[in-house]
């Protein structure tokens, strides 16, 4: 190839290129006046609902505060009523523990006072045995004595008898009237020791029923009291 070929040749390249640069120029161009076009107008679509999504998304967030600003107020009614049933409850507390103190102590007295009772009554019932067997020699020497009783007045009325036969026989007789008047004497003086006798038995008798009248109290005293004590002290584990 000549020297005039080959320019030639580079002219034609350069050329071509420098149309088809041209070409692609116009076409950005082209492209770029399109878009810039397009972008102006969805610009302008953005700018009028924009403030429409804005007042929304205020009035939502608006909306949103009101709630919170209600739940607040609500919690913070809650909560000074919680303290106020706190406090409330706190003082019911404080008064049940004093009300259980004293009610412990109230019951240890009661307890101790009933002990005490209980200690003097088995004192007092403590020969209990011995008493009643006092009161069984008691029963057993008035029976005794009321025997003797009885054959004491046969004796006198059968000595008043040999007496007024003696007396019959002896009518006239002084020694037989004195005899008579001491025998009546000894009678009168018997029948009044026998009715001390029986006197002084009867009223030991009458005692001797009262102390076992009393020992029989006593008895159902101290059950009464131990059934109390039993029920104190299941009340006092209770509280």
């Amino acid at each position: 190839m000549s020297s005039k070929e080959r320019l030639g040749s580079k002219h034609h390249t350069r050329v071509s290129q420098g149309v088809s640069t041209n070409g692609t120029s116009s076409s950005r161009h082209h492209e770029t006046i399109s878009s810039t076009s397009d972008h102006r107008h969805h610009h302008q679509d953005h700018r009028t609902s924009h403030p429409e999504i804005l007042e929304s998304k205020i009035a939502a967030r608006a909306a949103e505060i009101d709630r919170l600003s209600s739940d607040n107020r609500k919690l913070t009614t809650s909560y000074v009523a919680l303290k106020e049933d706190l406090t409330v409850a706190d003082r019911e507390v404080q008064g049940l523990r004093a009300h259980i103190r004293k009610t412990d102590t109230d019951c240890e007295i009661q307890i101790r006072g009933t002990l005490d009772k209980i200690a003097k009554i088995e004192g007092i019932v403590k020969n209990r045995d011995n008493i009643r067997r006092e009161l069984q020699l008691a029963h057993i020497e008035a029976h005794k004595l009321a025997s003797e009783r009885e054959e004491l007045a046969s004796q006198v009325k059968l000595a008043l008898k040999e007496l007024k036969k003696v007396c019959i026989e002896a009518e006239g007789l002084e020694e037989s009237t004195q005899e008579l008047e001491r025998l009546k004497d000894e009678h009168q003086r018997l029948r009044e020791e026998f009715k001390e006798e029986k006197s002084g038995n009867v009223e030991k008798l009458g005692q001797l029923k009262e102390m076992e009248r009393k020992i029989i109290g006593a008895v159902q005293t101290i059950e009464k009291l131990r059934s109390d004590i039993a029920t104190a002290r299941s009340k006092a584990v209770e509280n």
